[in-house]
């Protein structure tokens, strides 16, 4: 993960961004102070929250990791998606 303090990322705050959307790589500005804040790609951060709202119920989470288990273990049906 890239590191920049926050001084450069307010003078090269395009290259940074042009950066992080090329590689997909989060860079971490931190501040003087040293706290941090991520810089991602949006569709990385929607993934992630979208992730964790799916975790956030005990029940769903186990149905997704059986669900998972079943996959990789080759026990799935195709099927066909309809509108």
């Amino acid at each position: 993960m890239h590191t920049v303090s926050l001084d450069r990322a307010k003078t090269e705050f395009e290259a940074v961004v042009a950066r992080v959307l090329k590689s997909a790589e989060p860079t971490v500005v931190s501040t003087p102070a040293g706290q941090s804040v991520v810089v991602l790609p949006l569709a990385d951060f929607e993934s992630w929250q979208e992730t964790a709202y799916l975790l956030q119920s005990p029940a769903n989470a186990a149905h997704l990791r059986k669900s998972i288990t079943e996959a990789e273990s080759g026990k799935i049906q195709p099927r066909e998606l309809s509108e």
